[in-house]
């Protein structure tokens, strides 16, 4: 005899192979959502538990409709009848006839009422995975990247009108080109007389050939640059925050590639699962896909790196040996975020493993291929070997004369 369970909104119902209920087991109504989201992350619950339990020994299989797999169940009575079974044609029957089989139970009493339910409970997951989503913390580190990029897009051009502002009035502050050294000057003296006095980069008896400007501009100035002092130290404090949240999150992607690129991957991505997801390939031209869609539309040569570009190491090394470090850099990154979603481990040999790697490619390739070389390889990838191309060309006259 088989027997056959399967789950809908109300809990488990139990069938034979006549499409006959046999048992059933109800979820409480005020934990009917928790229910439903422990099914979909593929728990087994209390009540799946219970109606196996119930089942007679002298059933011959127990078939069970579920994403989960067949070891799950191990440790359930009548593990060895258990079949997994996704979907099964009891199902599919219970959908069909849902409404009929509901009433049957006494769970609803028409059609009307089955609707509203399942509007109550569907309205209640989707709530619930809305809080859940928003309390992941790589969506946190993903707002804060993206705050960085903003502020030093607006910190760049704020500074850039400060400049031209203090000009008229302090030009020969121009010699300054740090700009928070700059930004910090402007801000925290009233006046050019004071900022000469306790500058370490200007001469003491320097006299300037600015405008002289009223205190209420001289005020207004001073507190722009505050401004944009704050902005400065607000992007500091979000750098150690993104710095935090990347240590917690994702420690053996922030140990090979830092903190900063780790977080606009995953920003990039859209989420840590999604770039765990991704393979070394995608990874590699992650931030060039208007590069390789003009490859693929104008054929010109694909794009060997995109956002791992920023990495120090690819950056800095021989622009021929760029692209095997990048597919190097590419692997390691896939490795290192996999780790972190999937497991708990922080391995951190991860980055001296690439070090070590950067460094055999740089031997073994130190200077850059000659254009015959290249031709060579192109040759060799593409010509087949042909042996005996005089005896082809006999059989293929033959066939033309037969």
């Amino acid at each position: 005899m088989k027997l056959y369970i399967t789950n809908c909104i109300a809990g488990y119902l139990c069938f034979n192979s006549d499409f006959e209920l046999i048992d059933y087991i109800l979820f409480k109504e005020e934990e009917t959502v928790d229910k439903l989201i422990e099914i979909e992350k593929n728990k087994i619950t209390s009540e799946e538990r219970e109606i196996i339990s119930h089942i007679n020994d002298s059933c011959d299989e127990i078939i069970i409709e579920t994403r989960n797999k067949h070891s799950d169940y191990k440790d359930i009575k009548n593990y060895d009848k258990i079949k997994i079974e996704m979907p099964s044609k009891i199902g599919e029957y219970l959908r069909k006839n849902i409404v009929d089989i509901l009433k049957e139970i006494n769970f609803i009493n028409n059609k009307e009422e089955y609707t509203e339910k399942l509007i109550n409970i569907t309205n209640e997951i989707a709530v619930y995975k809305m809080k859940e989503s928003s309390q992941e913390e790589d969506k946190l580190l993903i707002q804060a990247i993206n705050s960085i990029d903003e502020i030093d897009e607006g910190i760049s051009k704020l500074i850039e009108r400060l400049r031209e502002w203090e000009t008229i009035y302090f030009p020969e502050i121009e010699t300054m080109h740090n700009n928070e050294s700059y930004v910090k000057l402007v801000s925290d003296f009233k006046n050019r007389e004071d900022a000469i006095k306790n500058s370490e980069t200007l001469e003491d008896n320097l006299i300037s050939n600015g405008a002289d400007l009223d205190k209420d501009d001289i005020f207004i100035l001073n507190e722009f640059a505050k401004s944009i002092k704050l902005l400065q130290e607000s992007r500091k404090d979000i750098e150690e925050y993104i710095n935090s949240k990347m240590k917690k999150i994702a420690p053996n992607l922030q140990n090979l590639i830092g903190s900063t690129l780790g977080a606009k991957l995953i920003s990039h991505a859209g989420s840590l699962k999604r770039l765990a997801m991704f393979p070394a390939s995608t990874i590699q031209i992650m931030g060039a896909e208007k590069a390789l869609f003009r490859h693929l539309k104008t054929g010109e040569n694909p794009p060997k790196y995109g956002l791992i570009y920023q990495d120090p190491i690819v950056r800095n090394s021989n622009y021929w040996n760029r692209g095997k470090i990048a597919r190097k850099l590419a692997l390691k990154i896939s490795l290192a975020v996999k780790r972190d979603y999937f497991t708990d481990k922080y391995e951190p040999g991860l980055k001296e493993e690439f070090e070590k790697e950067v460094e055999i490619i740089e031997k073994e390739n130190p200077f850059p291929k000659t254009k015959n070389q290249k031709n060579k390889n192109k040759e060799s990838k593409h010509k087949k070997p042909h042996k005996n191309r005089k005896k082809q060309r006999r059989h293929k006259r033959k066939k033309r004369r037969h």
